[in-house]
Order: C-alpha cells, then sequence, then structure tokens
C-alpha cells in the first residue's frame, strides 16, 4: 500500500466517473428504485404520490450506495496502480426488470455489472512483479463488496435510530442484496473475478455478506453492535497489515 500522501495525491488527481461510466450508473440506480418500490405504490390500492415517494427515496439509497460502491474500488485500484472503470451489463439490467416483473416485486435481483482494472504505467512502478496481478484485480473487485456491507452497516444504524424510516429500511436491504449477487462468478460481475483471482478472498466475501445479512437484518441492537465491532476489527487489522510504500 502506497503512502497515505501518495494515495490522497492520486485520489486527488485520478478518482472520477466518466461519462462512459454516469449515464448507466443513473439507468442502474433508476431501475433499482422502480424494482425495490415496486410493491410499494399504496397501501390498499393504487396512490401515484406515494408510489412516487418510495420510488425518489429507493433511488436516491440505491444512487449513494451504486457511487459509493463504485468509488471504494477506485479509491483502492488507484492504491495499488491501476484504474477501475464501471462496465454495465445490459443483459443484467433487462433480468432484473423480467424477473420483478414476473415475481410482482417479490424478488429484488441487482446485476448492474462489474469493474474492470487496468494498469496505470507510472503508478506501478516499483511494485512487485509490476505487471498485472489477478490477486490485485480480485481485491479491486472485493472492494465492491466491502462497500456495500459498509453502506449496509450506516443505513443499518440509521434504521436503528429512526425504526420507521422507509429510506433506510430499503437501503439496507438493496446493499446487502447487491453485495450477495456481486459474488455470483458470472463474467459480467465481480464474483467471477474474485473467485479466479483468490479462491480465499471469494469465501471471505461470501462470509461477510452472510454475516452482515445476519447480524444487520435481525435489527437488533446485540446484532448492530456485533456488526459495528467486526467492522472496526477488520479495519484495524487491515490497517495493521498494510506496509506503506
Amino acid at each position: 500500500m502506497v503512502s497515505r500522501e501518495e494515495f490522497w495525491a492520486r485520489t486527488k488527481e485520478f478518482l472520477r466517473f466518466s461519462r462512459t461510466e454516469i449515464v448507466p450508473l443513473i439507468l442502474s440506480t433508476l431501475l433499482i428504485g422502480f424494482i425495490f418500490s415496486f410493491r410499494d405504490w399504496g397501501i390498499e390500492s393504487f396512490d401515484a404520490v406515494i408510489g412516487l415517494r418510495h420510488f425518489i427515496l429507493v433511488s436516491m439509497a440505491a444512487a449513494i450506495s451504486i457511487f459509493f460502491r463504485i468509488a471504494c474500488q477506485k479509491m483502492f485500484g488507484l492504491s495499488q496502480g491501476y484504474s477501475a472503470e464501471f462496465k454495465v451489463w445490459w443483459a443484467g439490467l433487462l433480468i432484473m426488470l423480467l424477473l420483478s416483473f414476473l415475481s410482482l416485486g417479490r424478488l429484488p435481483v441487482i446485476l448492474i455489472g462489474t469493474v474492470t482494472a487496468s494498469l496505470m504505467v507510472k503508478q506501478r512502478l516499483g511494485e512487485f512483479r509490476y505487471g498485472f496481478s489477478y490477486r490485485d484485480n480480485a481485491l479491486i473487485a472485493l472492494w465492491g463488496i466491502y462497500g456495500n456491507l459498509i453502506a449496509a452497516l450506516f443505513f443499518a444504524i440509521g434504521l436503528h435510530a429512526v425504526p420507521e424510516s422507509y429510506f433506510f429500511g430499503k437501503g439496507l436491504l438493496l446493499n446487502l442484496v447487491m453485495a450477495f449477487f456481486s459474488l455470483l462468478p458470472f463474467p459480467q460481475l465481480d464474483g467471477l473475478q474474485i473467485f479466479f483471482g483468490s479462491r480465499p478472498l471469494y469465501y471471505l466475501g461470501i462470509f461477510l455478506v452472510v454475516l452482515a445479512g445476519v447480524l444487520l437484518l435481525s435489527k437488533t441492537s446485540i446484532g448492530l453492535i456485533t456488526a459495528v465491532v467486526v467492522s472496526a476489527g477488520i479495519a484495524v487489522f487491515y490497517l495493521l497489515i498494510s506496509s506503506e510504500k
């Protein structure tokens, strides 16, 4: 891991979303907002005002989650000398929409795409073996899962403070769903990069998603406190094992 000064310099200079990323991400955000609010357009009968309000709230939660997730991947990539770019899976978006209609909103699925990493020659100088590393690529992909779990934790804290909040409740759910489906070993998702890059990291990702789901969906103080403690422990462990160059 590069020094903090170098990391922030790289982040300031290179962290950005290109036009080819922003449009698909906005479409993905709106689609997720529609899918996760599908069954919330009225209590006993259709209500456009309530439905639109729910759609906007879920879309906001989805936008925060998606952009935070990919920003985590981009930032970790920069720390290792890679440029990470989001690639949308158009067929995945269609599958999401079809499953939502066929299940009447009971089966929310998120299959928006993956990130691809490319070498930044100057930033990779002095790195071990210099060239492209499949393990680094797996870690970049895994940071998307981490990003979702971090976001889920913050939404869970908000939901604990405001138990009736529709925004926090949907934000928690969609982050866990996104993390789970991202682990599927499909070529268009992060799961395949993690699976072939490092099998232990893949199993770690599954374990963390399941653990987060059990702790956060319990919606109990013990579950939330345990999740916070585990997250803090992982963060401290990561900082201790990371060496600066």
